[in-house]
């Protein structure tokens, strides 16, 4: 380990080990796990029926399992209720209080790319004494939102916070907890609002509107000093004649191409 690498903070591991560890998840959560390969990581969620995120969490595939790399405040009602769905399963499910997750600007044997960040890499890894820094800033410049930061438990849908565009949902994979909202807003093209990156001309504050003249386009979910990370209103952003702002405070918006909202399907 060198000083390139850095414990996650508030993250807690879930290992799922046994010969029906991805069947059960694959029925389940919003990531298909049945194409993550070992040394592979990919982001997931389990959601409330009604399609919301109940918490969120960065899957690795393991040649005999997989680990969940979870916000330590959901990892104890998560490993329940994944315990409560396995029914017959054979699947052991457990906390691993041996485990810590580790990040790196800097790509190391045992890591994974993170598909949903521009040149970080994450591995779960035995716990040692390295020093514990979190992701918040760089997550925040490239806006990417977090549980426990920008969100919580049954608040936002898995497309509010781009879960589909960094591969965190599988459209294709059949049913999961959910699956009917957030597949009806795909096909019918009422997916609304996005999380994005937001660049102010001074600093702003969590909490924070997002105007365009009179009209509230967003709130600003996440802030650190000229950056923030924004749940936007797509067709309002899209309509806005006015300048950008947040109280007093200019800002500009990066709406990625994969972000842009799809058209509605014609009638027929």
């Amino acid at each position: 380990m060198t000083e390139t690498h850095f414990r996650l903070p508030a993250r807690s591991i879930i290992t799922l080990t046994g010969p029906d560890a991805r069947s059960l998840l694959q029925r389940v959560i919003t990531a298909d796990v049945d194409t993550l390969a070992p040394g592979q990581c990919r982001p997931g969620a389990l959601l409330t029926p009604q399609g919301k995120i109940i918490s969120d969490f960065m899957i690795f595939g393991r040649e005999n399992g997989l680990w969940l790399d979870v916000h330590e405040s959901a990892a104890e009602a998560l490993k329940k209720r994944l315990t409560m769905y396995k029914l017959k399963a054979d699947v052991a499910i457990a906390l691993d209080e041996t485990l810590m997750a580790v990040w790196s600007e800097a790509p190391f044997a045992e890591a994974a790319t993170d598909p949903r960040l521009t040149g970080v890499y994450r591995a779960i890894l035995p716990v040692t004494d390295i020093e514990t820094r979190s992701l918040d800033e760089v997550e925040i410049t490239q806006g990417v939102p977090a549980f426990g930061r920008d969100y919580g438990e049954a608040e936002v849908f898995p497309t509010d916070v781009n879960l589909d565009a960094y591969d965190g949902v599988g459209w294709t994979k059949g049913c999961f907890i959910g699956q009917e909202v957030v597949s009806r807003m795909k096909r019918r093209g009422t997916i609304r609002k996005r999380s994005l990156a937001v660049l102010a001309d001074g600093p702003i504050e969590t909490g924070a509107s997002i105007t365009a003249g009179s009209s509230t386009i967003g709130e600003i979910s996440a802030a650190s000093g000229h950056n923030a990370v924004g749940r936007v209103r797509l067709d309002r952003l899209e309509t806005a004649e006015e300048i950008l702002m947040v109280g007093e405070t200019e800002v500009r918006i990066d709406l990625p191409d994969a972000l842009k909202p799809e058209p509605a399907p014609q009638k027929v």
